[in-house]
């Protein structure tokens, strides 16, 4: 890990100093009221970016076509099915359910 550049620099200045204006603006409840909501917005998002990441993973290809080749995941003990992409050869793992 190298040293942060000048725009993390920037940006932990201009928290720090949002963190003590704030204090001093709504006061200490106030504050804990802020950092609690902006906690839940950015979990929140996080979910909700996850949720898309997996739907997205979840959806096959057209392109590609199952082939006979299947087998059980050493790791995860899933079946899982290999696809292939017919026009470049392109081989996918899928989990069957």
């Amino acid at each position: 890990m190298g040293i942060p550049d000048v725009y993390t620099w920037v940006a932990w200045v201009v928290a720090a100093t949002a963190l003590i204006l704030g204090a001093q603006v709504f006061g200490i409840t106030g504050l804990i009221t802020l950092i609690a909501l902006a906690i839940v917005a950015l979990l929140s998002i996080s979910w909700t970016a996850t949720q898309r990441g997996r739907r997205r993973l979840q959806r096959r290809d057209p392109r590609f076509r199952p082939t006979d080749e299947l087998f059980h995941d050493p790791v995860t003990g899933d079946r899982t099915r290999v696809y292939v992409n017919p026009e470049t050869g392109e081989r996918r793992y899928w989990t069957e359910r």
